[in-house]
C-alpha cells in the first residue's frame, strides 16, 4: 500500500535517522562533556538516546536528534525545563547538563552524517507506568502530577511552540491517508468512526477553548513511577512533543493511558481527571469534549503507528508496542455515544 504522507509529518518522522554507534556516544561525551563511563541505547521515534552511567557524576540521558530537527525545537525544550523547575522546582523532570564550553546544546557529525543537536540531561530513576501496576490511586496522581506540569508552563511561550506537529489532536484528520496501512476493514471503519467523531462534535468547539503550551505526550511510556510505590509519579520524559494546544487536549493524551480495564471503559480516565481537577478545575465545555479527544488521539496513535511500521520493519516492535491496548480501547469506546460519554465524565470526574 502507498498511501500519501502527510505534509505534517515532516522528515523526523518521516525519513530515518543514521544510526549512532555507543562508540559515538561515548566518544561525544568525552570530548563535550569531559565524562566516562557506559552507555546503552534507549528506544526512540525518530531521535538516537542513551542512558548514559558516568563513572562517579550520576546518571543521564544524551539525546542526539534527528539530522532534520530543528535547532529552535530542541531550544524550545530546553527552556521549558527551565522554566518548569523555576517555577515548580519540585516537579520531577530532566535538567540540562551544559557543556564543557557552557552550552545546553551543540550540533555536530556523527558518522560522516549531517550536523545534528547534542543535548545531555540528567536521568530519572524508577520504573516505567508501562511496566507499574495500575490502581485508582495511580489514576488520579498522574491526573494532579499532569495538573501541577501545566500550571507551571502557563506562563511560558517560545516561537516554536507553534511548530506544525502530527501528534496533536487537532490535526488527525490529516492521517486519514494513513487508513490504507490498516489492513483489518473493521479496524479501518473503527478510526473513521473516530475521526469522524472529533470533527463534528470536538473541531468547531477548539478554537473557543483556553490553550497554552503543554506537554502533549503523555504516555505509559513517558512516565517513571516509584519503583517501590507505583501509585507514585517520580517523573515524566520526553518533552519533543510539546506544542501551544487547548489544556483538554493534553489531558485527553494522558487519559487515553488510564486502559478500561472491569466495570465502565471510562472509569480509570475519569479518575485521572478527577485528580487533575483537584488542581486544575476544568470547564463544562472542555469536559463535553473529551471523550471525542481521547478516540481522536487514539485514533491518531493507530494510523501513525500502522504507517510507521509498515515504513521501517526494523522498529516495528517498537512502534505497535501498545497496539493491544490501543486496538481494545477503540473497540470498548466504540460503543459509547458522546453524549453519554460526556455525561458519565461530568458526573464521575469531579475532585474529591
Amino acid at each position: 500500500m502507498n498511501a500519501a504522507v502527510p505534509d505534517a509529518f515532516g522528515e523526523t518522522l518521516a525519513e530515518d535517522a543514521p544510526d549512532v554507534s555507543t562508540a559515538d556516544a561515548l566518544a561525544i561525551l568525552r570530548r563535550y562533556y569531559g565524562l566516562s563511563g557506559t552507555a546503552r541505547p534507549l528506544p526512540g521515534e525518530r531521535d538516537h538516546n542513551f542512558h548514559i552511567q558516568t563513572d562517579g557524576e550520576g546518571e543521564f540521558v544524551l539525546k542526539i536528534s534527528h539530522p532534520a530537527e530543528e535547532v529552535a525545537f530542541t531550544d524550545f525544550q530546553n527552556k521549558a525545563l527551565d522554566h518548569i523547575l523555576a517555577v515548580d522546582p519540585t516537579l520531577p523532570v530532566p535538567s540540562l547538563r551544559k557543556s564543557l564550553q557552557g552550552e545546553a546544546q551543540f550540533t555536530v557529525s556523527v558518522g560522516g552524517s549531517a550536523p545534528r543537536i547534542v543535548r545531555l540531561v540528567t536521568y530519572l530513576p524508577g520504573q516505567l507506568l508501562s511496566r507499574s501496576p495500575a490502581s485508582p490511586a495511580q489514576d488520579r496522581n498522574l491526573g494532579i502530577f499532569l495538573a501541577r506540569l501545566g500550571r507551571a508552563l502557563r506562563g511560558f511561550f517560545h516561537p516554536a511552540a507553534g511548530s506544525d506537529l502530527l501528534w496533536d489532536i487537532r490535526k488527525v484528520a490529516k492521517t486519514r491517508p494513513m487508513l490504507a496501512h490498516i489492513a483489518d476493514a473493521g479496524r479501518r471503519a473503527m478510526v473513521e468512526r473516530a475521526i469522524n467523531a472529533f470533527e463534528q462534535h470536538a473541531a468547531p468547539v477548539i478554537p473557543k477553548l483556553r490553550a497554552q503550551i503543554v506537554h502533549n505526550d503523555m504516555n505509559s511510556y513517558n512516565v517513571v513511577m516509584d519503583a517501590s510505590r507505583p501509585e507514585i509519579v517520580s517523573g515524566i520524559l520526553d518533552f519533543g512533543d510539546m506544542i501551544h494546544s487547548p489544556l483538554i487536549c493534553d489531558l485527553a493524551i494522558g487519559a487515553v493511558y488510564r486502559w478500561p480495564a472491569e466495570g465502565h471503559p471510562l472509569a480509570p480516565a475519569a479518575r485521572f481527571v478527577a485528580g487533575y481537577q483537584s488542581v486544575q478545575p476544568l470547564e463544562a465545555e472542555e469536559l463535553e469534549i473529551l471523550f471525542d479527544l481521547i478516540r481522536a488521539r487514539l485514533a491518531l496513535i493507530a494510523n501513525i503507528a500502522s504507517w510507521q511500521a509498515e515504513r521501517f520493519p526494523a522498529k516495528r516492535d517498537y512502534v505497535l508496542r501498545l497496539a493491544t491496548e490501543v486496538w481494545a480501547s477503540l473497540e470498548r469506546l466504540d460503543g459509547l455515544s458522546s453524549a453519554d460519554a460526556g455525561r458519565y465524565f461530568l458526573d464521575h470526574s469531579n475532585p474529591e
